[in-house]
């Protein structure tokens, strides 16, 4: 890594943040470490995620799909293996569709109906920052304004971990099983 982690032992501000992760979570992941050197960019950057907003505005397997695309595109390994380990389960999502999360497109075989969506809004965002009025009718007509409000955060919240997570060259975290799809 580029920037050396905060270690313990840890500051009381540092250690409360992190008691506020999830146990699985435990010890924190090494990019919460390297923002932790400056506590207030820890917290900064942990409470701009409305990834676990509850109620959420997404059912889980909404979100999944969008934020494996949006760390796909972006080639986040760190991020892309934690979700796919902690969540792609319980969104049902399967091999192919990891895969196709990667490397694929909206129009792969493997993605649902409503999953397509998601994908084209994933990759609108990656690659001009805006949505185009036919996506926009599409999404205006099947989510929530509040759902599609959430889903534009969680691209910037994720883009913005891609660039922490690979610009400092955080490694996947030892305890994630399922290894980034190769090409």
């Amino acid at each position: 890594m580029r920037i050396d982690p905060l270690t313990p032992p840890y500051s009381q501000e540092v250690q409360a943040q992190f008691d506020q992760l999830p146990p699985s979570w435990q010890p924190p992941f090494a990019h919460f470490t390297v923002l932790a050197r400056d506590p207030r960019l820890l917290r900064a950057y942990r409470l701009g995620s409305v990834a676990y907003l509850e109620p959420s505005h997404l059912s889980i397997r909404q979100r999944e799909v969008f934020l494996l695309r949006v760390t796909g595109r972006c080639r986040n390994a760190f991020e892309w293996c934690l979700r796919a380990h902690y969540f792609a389960d319980d969104a049902g999502m399967t091999e192919p569709q990891l895969s196709a999360s990667v490397y694929g497109s909206a129009d792969d075989a493997c993605w649902q109906t409503n999953d397509r969506m998601l994908i084209r809004l994933a990759d609108e965002l990656h690659d001009t920052a805006t949505i185009s009025d036919a996506l926009w009718a599409e999404l205006d007509g099947r989510l929530s304004d509040e759902a599609i409000l959430q889903l534009i955060l969680l691209a910037g919240h994720y883009r913005t971990n891609a660039y922490v997570s690979i610009g400092l060259q955080v490694p996947v975290d030892p305890r994630v099983k399922r290894p980034f799809p190769a090409p």
